[in-house]
């Protein structure tokens, strides 16, 4: 596409939908366990996110490939001006259109997993975070990125929905939980020794270059897919007797909001 792009001899914009995870472990970024969560030691990362100048960490399969073709297409603007962004997107959910079938994985896959009474499996105890960003605020910064192309060619921008929307997979099934009224099994699975504990979005850069930013708050958004997935008659909600939702208990155990 980048070479097409550079040989139809007029400007042709490449906005690319890259991802965080070219960042890596993040091994080095200290955090401290909360009973729901981590959380950064640094205030700064904590009040706002992480920002473009972390160090590339590209040493598993998939960061490999997502980092590769994030440094093809900024070298196509830096070696032969053709006018590229790369927006790394973190944790991008929201309605399902196609309904059940095609909610697998991400906050969809669990949503329905919960509505199913079935167990949720969570690698690491869920407590790992990242930032939400609405499926309507990530095509929102796709057009904003290719409104401004010509002005931010060549460059990456964290894309997420920053420090407001920052969440772990407990904290969201406690949300799930509160909507539905349901109570979900946590399985706690191992740690993935790629995934960072935390990541958090810190959108400055994009916002300074093509005025975007994130405007759904994940607790809206939250429930406007789990509506997607129940209301719609994709799934139904799980039965009575699967339990209902102590205050502040999901599987047995207090979580703090």
């Amino acid at each position: 596409m980048l070479e097409a792009a550079r040989l139809e001899g007029r400007r042709i914009p490449v906005i690319f939908a890259g991802t965080t995870r070219v960042y890596g472990a993040l091994s080095d970024l200290p955090v401290r366990e909360l009973e729901d969560r981590y959380v950064p030691v640094d205030d700064k990362v904590a009040r706002l996110g992480l920002a473009e100048d972390c160090e590339f960490d590209c040493s598993t399969p998939f960061g490999c490939s997502k980092g590769i073709a994030d440094q093809y297409v900024r070298d196509y603007a830096a070696s032969y001006g053709v006018p590229t962004a790369v927006l790394r997107f973190g944790t991008v959910y929201g309605p399902v259109p196609d309904g059940a079938d095609s909610a697998s994985s991400g906050i969809s896959g669990l949503i329905a997993r919960a509505v199913r009474g079935e167990a949720i499996r969570l690698p690491g105890g869920g407590k790992k975070v990242r930032d939400l960003l609405h499926v309507d605020d990530a095509a929102a910064a796709c057009r904003a990125a290719l409104g401004a192309v010509e002005m931010i060619a060549g460059r990456a921008f964290n894309v997420g929905g920053g420090p407001a929307n920052a969440a772990s997979r407990l904290m969201v099934l406690e949300e799930i939980a509160a909507i539905t009224g349901l109570r979900s099994e946590v399985v706690t699975e191992p740690a993935h020794p790629a995934d960072p504990p935390y990541f958090v979005s810190d959108s400055r850069r994009i916002l300074w270059g093509a005025g975007w930013r994130p405007k759904v708050g994940w607790r809206d958004g939250l429930q406007e897919t789990v509506r997607s997935l129940t209301v719609g008659g994709a799934l139904p909600l799980a039965a009575p007797a699967a339990g209902l939702l102590s205050a502040g208990q999901i599987g047995g155990r207090k979580i703090s909001a």
